[in-house]
């Protein structure tokens, strides 16, 4: 008898988990899809049959940060990271919702421990050099949109970021490298593009004052 209740114990587990798998599989698809509001119901449904599995919490935590609910995103990549402290991915979108939200200390924190677990996370480096970009800490942003093209050299914002922080701080022959670079790797399409190609003609044929 004994055995045939670990036996029922082991096939009802099985059943659940494979259930709450088939949950978290369509809420996936739909963010991909960006049905937001899909991605929030099927994952309501996998914790509802079970609430300590992280991942579930940060894609939940990622619906909510592509309908711009950030205090809802931060909340669940939280509870994620309780879950399982090493998330660095949970610490990550808990950093850049904490930036839409304006609160730039606190994304730093959240970048820098993300790079503590995994130090070798360009977006992470790039995040966390907008985030002192913001707070016009140069020296800091440079650092890390350095590390971001050092480890990811065909990953393009970074070299735009760069060579903005590099006009600012007026040494433009660095800043035409870079805005140049970054029109290798992206294209020239679009309206960050454009934009480059502004600051571009700036520096080649700045308006006499």
């Amino acid at each position: 008898m004994k055995n045939l209740i670990t036996a029922l114990f082991f096939l009802m587990s099985v059943s659940l988990f494979a259930q709450t798998e088939g949950f978290i599989q369509t809420a996936y698809n739909a963010i991909k899809t960006k049905d937001y509001d899909k991605a929030l119901t099927y994952y309501n449904k996998a914790i509802d049959k079970a609430d300590n599995y992280a991942p579930t919490f940060y894609g939940r935590g990622l619906a909510y940060f592509y309908k711009k609910d950030f205090s809802n995103a931060i909340k669940d990549f939280n509870k994620a990271i309780s879950l399982d402290p090493n998330y660095f991915e949970a610490y990550y979108g808990r950093g850049l919702s904490e930036v839409e939200e304006g609160n730039l200390q606190s994304a730093i924190q959240s970048f820098t421990k993300t790079l503590s677990i995994s130090n070798e996370y360009p977006e992470a480096y790039y995040a966390r050099g907008n985030s002192y970009y913001f707070l016009e800490s140069w020296d800091k942003a440079l650092m890390d949109y350095n590390r971001a093209i050092e480890l990811q050299p065909g990953y393009a914002m970074p070299f735009y970021a760069r060579g903005a922080v590099h006009k600012l701080n007026k040494r433009n022959d660095a800043a035409l490298k870079d805005f140049e670079k970054f029109l290798e790797i992206n294209g020239n399409k679009g309206p960050l593009a454009a934009e480059v190609n502004r600051l571009i003609e700036e520096i080649q044929h700045p308006v006499e004052e």
